[in-house]
């Protein structure tokens, strides 16, 4: 879409905002007196305070266990493809690549991560989150809360373009135990268990639960993975409890591509294992007072080997290069043994204390210690175990100034071992001039400090007996952490005749210092085709290294939901993005799709209950790997998921039977793997990592 066409419905959108409260005096009455009238939930992650949407600093969506039973989906990623502003993709069939307005890597880090408060973006290769494998089953979501735009001052670095909290279901709201059943094409084999029992103040949930399929038929991308997850909530008096999850996931999941030169992505298995302790002690001495301690242990294992070979697949990768090829088969045959084997661990203590003081003002602050610790010899060139501590103070504030008038304040003042004390502010203003309507104005700046891999990758590809062969990351000790100033309109509008709302966003965001992968050395020409040369492999491998953007990169736009249920037992809910990124680099810029948008009706009809969303995705150059200064891109697609449900009644217990299907409208692309995007075979029309439909049958019943 054409910039021109962003800034008129800009100009329009802020034309509606302008006129709104006079609009609404006359068009509505008080909210209070309709009795189809649905307040906007209380969330809990933007500023740390409980605020109901229309309070909060900045924008937020909440995706609720109904929103999500509804669905039908398997995966958890997916589910944000129903926000605005994020953008989500798969690159094969088991890894979902999620970010908040485009900006991403291999596995995009610009976000924070958190299942009840405990981060789980793995500090490990490029930090960012494994969606595949967050050890959480589904059905225990209570809700997903998913703050849009920068929340730094509430959760330090890596909230640096939003935050991700999914928030689990309290023992004390449910009973009974599940059984579930989901077999599918693809190799959809799915099964879980749930059981909830209560004894007086205790309540104990365990969860088993077993995610299987083949994935894509053109790729190795199945997965078998095992999950297993308790929750235990007590009772301690009427002043305390204590919270304890503890969880471990297993599993196998294929990766690589076929055709690559010398086998550099073989197709393979990797293997996993993650493992959380997380303890949390609250201290309620009053409606309006609360004191706060947590603990958690991350635990994170992969392994992941293959053999490389300096004589495969040279016909389609060196095509254009023939004196080089026939050196290399002269040359003697290496063997390569590629480990990207990786152990990593979290500890984190948080002490927080909130406190409303009055009617017109809430408080909240605190403490975090973290410490992260990565072992990956692959990664690092070394045996050593890398660690990085860190500290943080938080506080933030909400003032009601006047009745029409709300203030929120806060700042994030953060500790990471090897960098100075940073500061994150943010600062907003809402303007309520009546009970339906919510303007908010504000500020912040955040900082997102660089990985350990990115700051001190050392990857070698090393034969026992001619040593070096390449280097294939290398270390940058002087990369800076980025910053990003954003400057955030936000509108609310409640629609009571229309049992819905309108959320908007306008924002411009200026990000310095950006963290982005820069090629080393030269790529290899038509005139290196000598083995005699010491960098010969290098020269045709390359390498590469993070290094900070000289330019700005600013992202400007407007993003709004709109959620209606214009007749009984029927919702809808409507998203739309259009962001224009600049930035001197072109590459960089096409990162970003230009628009998104997903639609999506959810109708109950007695024991039926029908959830139909079309998803719509701008082109992008967004992407897994490198390719030096190659070009690729993922055209625009559109597509269709569908689930229909039926509950029945069998001897006194509920089962639910829900049919379900994803990407309905055909095999697309919606992410690049660049390395294997340029080989000659795919060359033309034909893609290296096809998404296609699935279709899946799932039973559940409840005792």
């Amino acid at each position: 879409m054409k910039w021109m066409q962003i800034r008129l419905i800009a100009r329009y959108m802020a034309g509606c905002l302008l006129t709104a409260p006079a609009a609404t005096a006359s068009a509505f009455h008080d909210t209070s007196e309709d009795p189809f009238f649905e307040p906007l939930p209380v969330v809990l992650t933007v500023s740390r305070l409980p605020q109901p949407m229309q309070d909060t600093p900045g924008a937020i969506s909440v995706i609720d266990a109904g929103l999500i039973a509804a669905t039908g989906y398997r995966d958890i990623a997916r589910l944000l493809r129903l926000v605005p502003g994020m953008q989500v993709a798969q690159e094969r069939g088991n890894d979902q690549w999620v970010s908040y307005h485009g900006l991403g890597s291999d596995f995009p880090n610009q976000m924070q991560v958190l299942i009840d408060g405990r981060s789980v973006y793995s500090p490990y290769f490029y930090g960012g989150a494994d969606w595949g494998a967050l050890g959480i089953g589904i059905d225990d979501i209570d809700r997903i809360e998913i703050v849009r735009g920068s929340d730094s001052a509430a959760y330090g670095s890596n909230a640096f373009l939003g935050v991700v909290n999914i928030i689990t279901k309290h023992t004390a709201t449910e009973a009974g135990s599940t059984v579930g059943v989901t077999l599918g094409n693809q190799g959809v084999a799915d099964v879980s268990a749930r059981m909830v029992t209560h004894d007086g103040p205790l309540g104990l949930r365990i969860t088993a639960s077993h995610l299987q399929d083949d994935g894509a038929a053109e790729l190795k991308d199945g997965r078998r993975i095992g999950t297993l997850n308790l929750r235990s909530d007590i009772r301690l008096g009427n002043i305390d409890e204590l919270t304890l999850n503890a969880g471990f996931s297993n599993g196998h999941r294929g990766n690589g591509y076929e055709g690559t030169l010398f086998d550099g992505s073989e197709p393979r298995s990797s293997e996993h294992q993650n493992s959380h302790l997380h303890a949390r002690w609250l201290h309620s001495p009053s409606p309006d007072e609360e004191w706060s301690l947590s603990w958690y242990h991350n635990s994170e294992s992969a392994r992941e080997s293959w053999s490389a070979d300096s004589h495969r697949n040279l016909d389609g990768t060196l095509g254009a290069y023939p004196g080089l090829r026939a050196a290399l088969l002269a040359a003697p045959r290496l063997l390569i043994d590629v480990d990207q084997d990786r152990d990593s661990q979290r500890d984190n203590v948080e002490w927080q204390h909130r406190l409303r003081t009055s009617e017109q003002l809430q408080l909240v602050w605190g403490l975090e210690w973290r410490r992260d610790e990565l072992k990956a010899q692959a990664l690092f060139n070394d045996n050593h175990t890398r660690s990085q501590q860190e500290w943080r103070l938080f506080g933030n504030a909400e003032w009601r100034m006047a009745p029409q008038w709300l203030w929120n304040a806060g700042t994030m003042v953060e500790q990471i071992e090897g960098d100075r004390l940073r500061l994150a502010p943010r600062l907003f203003l809402n303007w309520q001039p009546d009970s339906a309507t919510t303007f908010k104005a504000g500020y912040s700046r955040a900082w997102r400090q660089p990985t350990l891999f990115e700051r001190e990758a050392d990857t070698r590809v090393i034969h026992p007996v001619y040593g070096l062969l390449q280097q294939r990351h290398q270390s940058n000790p002087d990369l800076k952490p980025q910053r990003i100033d954003a400057f955030e309109l936000g509108f609310i509008r409640l629609l009571p005749r229309a049992r819905g709302s309108l959320d908007v966003r306008l924002f411009q965001e200026h990000i310095r210092d950006y963290i982005m992968r820069e090629g080393l050395p030269p790529m290899l020409s038509a005139a290196d085709n000598t083995l005699a040369d010491p960098n010969f492999f290098q020269r045709i491998l390359g390498g590469t290294r993070w290094s900070n953007s000289t330019d700005t990169v600013r992202l400007t736009g407007i993003e709004y939901q709109l959620r209606v249920r214009p007749w009984a037992d029927g919702d809808i809910i409507f998203n739309h993005t259009m962001i224009r990124a600049r930035a001197v680099d072109p590459a960089l810029e096409a990162t970003v799709a230009p628009y998104s948008a997903s639609l999506t009706w959810m109708q109950h009809l007695g024991a039926w209950h029908t959830t139909i969303s079309i998803l719509r995705m701008g082109p992008s150059e967004a992407g897994t790997g490198y390719a030096g200064s190659q070009r690729l891109k993922v055209d625009a697609y559109t597509t269709l998921d569908l689930s229909l449900a039926r509950s029945l009644r069998l001897r006194n217990q509920t089962v639910e039977f829900r049919l379900s299907g994803i990407n309905l409208l055909g095999r697309h692309q919606e992410l690049v793997h660049r390395p294997v995007e340029r080989l000659p075979q795919y060359s033309g029309s034909k893609i290296a990592n096809p998404i296609e439909p699935q279709i899946y049958l799932s039973m559940r019943t409840r005792f």
